[in-house]
């Protein structure tokens, strides 16, 4: 039995008003034939186009049967073609649809996380109060009661008048009901109190006799009550959609052990239940995923290497489970654009990343990838592999013999630091400064060349701090106490790069300080003279640097890395970097 019925059962009356479920079994006219045996990349592509096409409502009221077709959506799928319209133009296609369907629609839409986000629920109440009086009443009874209660108490005081009079000085305005039974004071700005009256005059026009019991009721209850009890029905239709449990939707992030993943033969339970038509599943698919999918991606060429509709049918039904669990796993409300893209964009990369690391190259294995492994172990996989990287880049972080000072000296130059700040996330990302050519922001890791351009960037972020080290610098050489000593007042200026070369042009000029000291006006003005003066002095003081940072490297050796931040910091001798100034309290000004 699915979880959202598992829930109803045993569910009791509110005063008297019956509730009733809104999880139905879905039914849809089949949109695009699949017959054959070979689904070419160019005919997969079609079948992406006739999914998002379907969302469309122009392509919906050319339909035989407009209001079939907009009845056999899904709720899921009903409520992102009312989103991807907005209202006002979504309520053409809102009044067509079934209780459950405004249901689901309303369970995606108007909760964060375990409460009703008052400012979603406006809107959809809004758009709700101008349907006709007997389509907001069918939908009405066909809603959780827990739900509708709490969404009207919420926005207006109810006073029985048989029972008590209104207040004298009401803090919103009063409104009398139509059988003068009742007087609602309506709370909120005017749009608010505006819509709750219209609602309400709305069901009173349809069923007199539904809104008496149903405004009798509603007096008794508790706010807190009614939202858990909304909630937990809430929770088991989302179930049912692959909205699990925050915790239990966790589960997609346990990371694996890859060399546990293989490509052999063995039990594949089907992701699609038995009776959802293999035709209408590109209708639950995700925008963001179909998009990826049509492209030339790992995942999606593997895609297109499928060779049956049911394969096909069961993939659809797997992307759409494990994109809701992981949007589940995030946090992330269905009706939050921005976080939605940009986790299903994870989602999407995580799956190149993994489906490249078990074909290395190979399209048939690529194929064989999506047979043989399940689509969340698949993305458990990709996970893992990221996860290497991040617990690699939390333990550089954490091992730094520098993290140790209290407060803690942040000696990351900037380039690291980004590096590392990607890294480091719950949801671990890509810099994109270390692309080819390098831009700004951060991208998810698609690629297993990501793995090994982010490696190499922690590697170099390592050598910093090991070169620094080689140098002579101590955690104790740049303590809270010492610095203050050296007139600088905000650690934060400090960085690997500026200490390295202050010590090279200590070094440079023959000066030994110990520990680190700051330069003298005199000296920086020597260094300048003597080796910003031309080419052939450039060379030779790059030279003589040069040999001290091999000195300083592990085992007096360049390695790539520590041979990639040597060069970085030879080209910040000349001219001159930022370094630490005797007489002066900002060590970045020379």
């Amino acid at each position: 039995m699915p979880a959202g019925a598992r829930a109803r059962e045993g569910l009791g009356t509110l005063s008297g008003f019956p509730c009733h479920s809104a999880l139905v079994s879905e039914t849809g006219k089949p949109a695009v034939n699949l017959e054959g045996r070979v689904v070419a990349l160019r005919r997969y592509r079609a079948y992406l186009d006739r999914g998002r096409l379907s969302r469309r409502a122009d392509a919906l009221f050319a339909a035989a049967d407009p209001v079939g077709a907009i009845r056999a959506l899904p709720p899921d799928e009903f409520f992102y073609v009312l989103h991807e319209l907005g209202f006002p133009e979504a309520l053409d296609i809102m009044v067509h649809g079934t209780a459950e369907q405004v249901q689901g629609a309303l369970d995606f839409a108007i909760w964060d996380r375990d409460r009703i986000s008052t400012e979603r629920a406006d809107e959809w109440l809004a758009a709700m109060a101008e349907a006709p009086h007997e389509t907001v009443a069918a939908w009405v009874r066909g809603l959780d009661i827990e739900l509708v209660a709490l969404l009207v108490r919420q926005r207006a005081r109810i006073y029985d008048l048989s029972l008590e009079e209104p207040p004298d000085e009401p803090e919103g305005s009063l409104f009398d009901t139509p059988d003068r039974l009742f007087t609602l004071e309506l709370l909120g700005d005017e749009q608010t109190q505006r819509t709750t009256q219209h609602l309400v005059e709305n069901l009173y026009r349809a069923d007199q006799s539904m809104m008496r019991r149903f405004l009798v009721g509603m007096r008794s209850e508790l706010d807190a009550e009614l939202e858990e009890t909304a909630s937990r029905w809430r929770s088991g239709r989302m179930a049912d959609l692959g909205f699990v449990d925050f915790y239990e939707a966790l589960e997609v992030y346990r990371e694996l052990d890859p060399a546990s993943v293989r490509l052999e033969p063995g039990p594949v339970a089907p992701a699609r239940p038995a009776d959802q038509s293999a035709a209408d599943s590109h209708l639950r698919l995700p925008v963001v995923m179909a998009d990826r999918l049509a492209g030339a991606t790992p995942f999606a060429s593997a895609v297109a290497g499928l060779t049956s509709a049911a394969e096909a049918a069961d993939l659809h039904s797997a992307l759409v489970a494990l994109c809701n669990r992981v949007l589940s796993a995030d946090r992330v409300s269905p009706g939050d654009d921005p976080a939605v893209a940009a986790v299903l964009a994870r989602v999407a990369a995580t799956l190149d990343l993994a489906v490249e690391f078990l074909s290395r190259g190979d399209d048939a294995a690529g194929v064989a990838a999506l047979r043989l492994v399940p689509l969340p172990r698949l993305f458990r996989l990709g996970v893992s592999l990221v996860g290497k990287l991040h617990k690699l880049a939390l333990s550089l972080v954490r091992d730094s013999p520098f993290a140790a000072l209290r407060p803690a000296v942040d000696l990351w130059e900037p380039e690291d630091a980004e590096v590392l700040a990607a890294l480091t996330r719950l949801r671990p990302l890509f810099p994109r400064l270390l692309d080819n050519p390098p831009t700004a922001g951060e991208r998810p890791f698609g690629s297993l060349h990501d793995l090994a351009a982010a490696t190499a960037g922690l590697e170099r972020a390592a050598a910093a701090i090991s070169l620094v080290v080689g140098l002579g610098v101590r955690p104790e050489h740049v303590s809270p106490e010492r610095l203050s000593t050296m007139g600088v007042a905000d650690p934060a200026v400090l960085d690997a790069g500026l200490l390295a070369r202050t010590v090279l042009v200590h070094r440079l000029l023959g000066r030994a300080p110990s520990p680190i000291e700051p330069l003298p006006a005199e000296a920086i003005s020597s260094f300048k003279e003597q080796f910003n003066s031309n080419r052939q002095h450039i060379e030779i003081m790059a030279k003589y640097a040069a040999a001290i940072l091999q000195s300083a490297a592990p085992g007096a050796h360049f390695t790539p890395a520590t041979q990639a931040v040597a060069a970085r910091w030879l080209q910040g001798l000349a001219p001159l970097g930022p370094v630490l100034i005797a007489d002066r309290s900002d060590p970045g000004r020379r």
